[in-house]
């Protein structure tokens, strides 16, 4: 949320889940375990990320966002388009991993 430059407020609105749920997920107040996986996968897609970047340092490590943190221009345009890409990647890699199934 930081890098993106969210508020709680903006990532309940973007995920219609309630503030006091964002908060509390933030707080570590409700466990993963917890999240219903809608829930789960709404906020992944605000916040640009995996599943597995939350539980996974590889998958925090290789994560486009936060690899690129002090890089370079760190404004929020700039971030948004770094967002981008990471969710181009990620459509990229999971459409080449279909193609290679297909195969």
């Amino acid at each position: 949320m930081d890098l993106l430059g969210l508020t709680v407020k903006e990532v309940a609105d973007k995920t219609f889940l309630e503030e006091d749920v964002v908060a509390a997920i933030i707080n570590n107040e409700i466990s993963l375990e917890n999240i219903e996986e809608f829930d789960f996968l709404l906020l992944c897609s605000v916040l640009h990320c995996q599943k597995d970047f939350f539980t996974d340092s590889e998958a925090r490590e290789r994560d486009l966002l936060s690899a690129s943190m002090n890089r370079g221009l760190d404004d929020k345009k700039s971030m948004d388009v770094k967002a981008k890409l990471q969710d181009f990647m990620n459509g990229f890699a999971f459409v080449t991993d279909i193609l290679s199934e297909v195969k």
